[in-house]
């Protein structure tokens, strides 16, 4: 028994121990091959991520290069080296097509080299890719035609269009790439294709304005913009606006006026439209028709004169008084509830007042123009300047102690000094004034200043710097009327004789360098410092001359002027008293005299620095005093030509228009 349970055991046992020799035979090759396997894995995957890392750093590197040789090349075309830019951007494209950057540099680059058939070879290569873009075809006709081959634009643009036919959006890109390249023609069948294609009849109304009048039809270019009134008018401003790059010439101003003109007989209450029309006629300087006009829309709005009493203001500061006047007029009688009624009465008067004056809008010879002749006060029903004066005494007795009257009574004296030269009376109604109205600041300070003139032409010249002094006492002040108030005290310093004084007063008058006192601060400064130690004894004639003047003692100054010229003329200021003489005969109506003069101080003094004001004033001496249309235009055209740089230039040639009877 034992021993053949021994057998079996020992049976058993050696079968176990094959098995588990077999086993472990088995399992140490599955080991071997998990390991073998497992050992080719990994050399794979590190193959792998060694050809990875290999592309990722020759990428990542080419990246790096390209990027250095688009900012490279980007500072190059910004110093305007083009070429340089453009092999710099080529070799960029050639290692990165597909950058947008890059593709559009380079395409800028032959744009600007005009080397247009690179630029359509780039173009054409990225449309394989993205043959939708509308953007790109766009361009792409605009270089061809570019590079005259207007054949391949077109079907380029053909191209663009058919991508989205009915899209508003189509019409206007191709249409501005043909504006690029100045097709306005093919632009405006465009524009015109693209409303028949969508259905609307509005669509680029302003494009297609724009296009007709930069061809020259403005007809239709008003009409575009007659539909952008009708369906908008609060679009009126915009509209006006934009017509006024053709209404300032006259034959669109007339294509325009014409237009409008036409609708407005079948549109009669559309009131932007008959707005538009008034504007046009204003524009064309025919006021008389559009205050015709404006009395319709006042009617049409029942506006009760604010529409009428609005187109005088305009009228008057376009220097168009009579009809002014007669709109003022109108308000005035024919609303007498008018809230703006007292302006509207000032307003008539001071219409009255410019069309009895002849102008001289640059006050080259002072407030008082020679060119008028001298008048006395009488009564309001004469048709003259001198009525004026009781047109505005009404207003103040009508409406006193308000503003309007204030105004009034300060034109009062300004007319009493400046134009009847009464002394008196001006400075009685200047202490009135500044007794009862004095409220009123910025008007108290003008006039504190006409009285400072009035006491000057006095000879009080104590009275004068008073009265100057008195105006730190008023809050606030103008910077205008501070220079003012300092150029005066200089002034009065001057004609005392104390120039070192004066000068340092005359520095002080600097707060707005454009201003016409500024201006006449630094002339009278530089005319001291120049001749105050050379010239001192003239000098101080000079400014006894010069105080005389401003009393108008024409006669007394003049002889001053004429010595001080006869006794040195190579002196620092012979050619300030040679203009003092002219300007002197020209205040006493000797226009040819003065003309001498001036001429005089053209040939032999070819450095003063007042050719231009003397050139200017010898053009309106023959327009104004001489009547002679001929002779002032060639003095006004030798301005133009010897003194193109002069500020009177605009001036001389408005005068020179308006001479020849040229349409402005």
């Amino acid at each position: 028994m034992k021993k053949h349970i021994a057998g079996r055991w020992n049976r058993t046992t050696r079968q176990r121990v094959l098995h588990n020799v077999i086993h472990l035979n088995n399992v140490e090759n599955s080991r071997f091959f998990l390991y073998s396997t497992l050992t080719n894995i990994m050399k794979t995957v590190w193959i792998y991520i060694v050809g990875f890392a290999f592309l990722f750093f020759t990428a990542e590197s080419q990246q790096k290069n390209v990027e250095i040789k688009l900012k490279l090349a980007q500072s190059y075309e910004r110093s305007g080296d083009y070429e340089a830019a453009v092999k710099l951007y080529e070799e960029a494209y050639a290692k990165d097509s597909a950058n947008y950057a890059v593709f559009e540099s380079l395409k800028r680059c032959y744009l600007l080299t005009k080397k247009y058939p690179e630029a359509i070879s780039i173009i054409n290569r990225r449309l394989l890719h993205t043959p939708n873009d509308l953007s790109l075809l766009c361009q792409l006709g605009t270089i061809y035609v570019r590079h005259a081959d207007d054949t391949r634009g077109f079907a380029a643009w053909e191209r663009a269009i058919l991508l989205d036919s009915t899209n508003e959006v189509t019409y206007s890109l191709v249409a501005n790439s043909m504006m690029e390249v100045r097709l306005f023609e093919k632009a405006i069948e465009t524009y015109k294709r693209g409303r028949r294609a969508c259905n609307k009849d509005k669509l680029y109304i302003t494009d297609l304005a724009y296009l007709y009048g930069s061809t020259l039809n403005y007809a239709d270019a008003t009409s575009e913009y007659l539909k952008l009134v009708r369906e908008n008018p609060a679009q009126l401003g915009f509209v006006q606006s934009r017509m006024a790059s053709y209404t300032n010439r006259a034959d669109g101003r007339k294509a325009a006026t014409e237009s409008v003109e036409q609708i407005t007989k079948t549109e009669t209450e559309n009131l932007a439209i008959s707005q538009l029309l008034a504007w046009l006629y204003m524009e064309g300087k025919q006021y008389d028709k559009a205050f015709d006009v404006y009395k319709l829309i006042d009617k049409k709005t029942n506006a009760g004169g604010r529409e009428i009493f609005n187109f005088a203001e305009r009228a008057f500061r376009d220097k168009s008084f009579l009809i002014a006047s007669q709109a003022y007029q109108e308000v005035v009688s024919a609303f007498p509830k008018f809230l703006m009624l007292p302006q509207a009465k000032f307003g008539y008067a001071r219409t009255l007042e410019e069309l009895s004056v002849i102008t001289d809008t640059l006050k080259l010879f002072g407030n008082v123009s020679p060119f008028q002749k001298e008048v006395k006060p009488a009564t309001e029903s004469e048709p003259q300047f001198t009525g004026v004066v009781l047109a505005y005494k009404r207003i103040v007795s009508e409406y006193p102690k308000t503003e309007i009257a204030a105004r009034s009574l300060l034109r009062v004296a300004s007319l009493m000094f400046e134009r009847f030269f009464n002394l008196d009376e001006a400075q009685s109604t200047l202490n009135d004034f500044l007794k009862n109205y004095g409220q009123f600041i910025p008007l108290a300070v003008e006039a504190k200043l006409l009285l400072c003139d009035v006491t000057l032409a006095q000879g009080n010249l104590d009275k004068a710097e008073e009265t100057l002094k008195s105006i730190s006492d008023i809050r606030p002040v103008s910077p205008e009327n501070k220079d003012k108030t300092g150029l005066r005290l200089a002034e009065i310093t001057y004609f005392r004789g104390q120039f070192k004084s004066a000068m340092e007063q005359l520095g002080n008058v600097m707060s707005d360098v454009m201003s016409n006192t500024t201006n006449d601060a630094l002339t009278l400064q530089i005319f001291i410092q120049e001749n105050q130690e050379k010239n001192s004894a003239a000098l101080g004639e000079f400014a006894k001359a010069d105080f005389l003047k401003r009393q108008r003692k024409l006669s007394e100054a003049l002889a001053i002027y004429e010595n001080i010229f006869k006794s040195d003329a190579e002196s620092e200021m012979a050619d300030e008293a040679l203009m003092s003489i002219g300007d002197i005969h020209a205040q006493m109506r000797r226009f040819p005299e003065a003309v001498a003069s001036y001429e005089r101080l053209a040939t032999d003094y070819e450095e003063s620095i007042n050719l231009d004001k003397a050139t200017m004033k010898t053009g309106q001496i023959y327009e104004l005093g001489m009547k002679d249309k001929a002779k002032a235009i060639e003095a006004y055209q030798k301005l133009l030509e010897k003194f193109p740089n002069s500020i009177f230039v605009s001036e001389a040639r408005k005068r020179i228009r308006e001479l020849r009877g040229d349409t402005i």
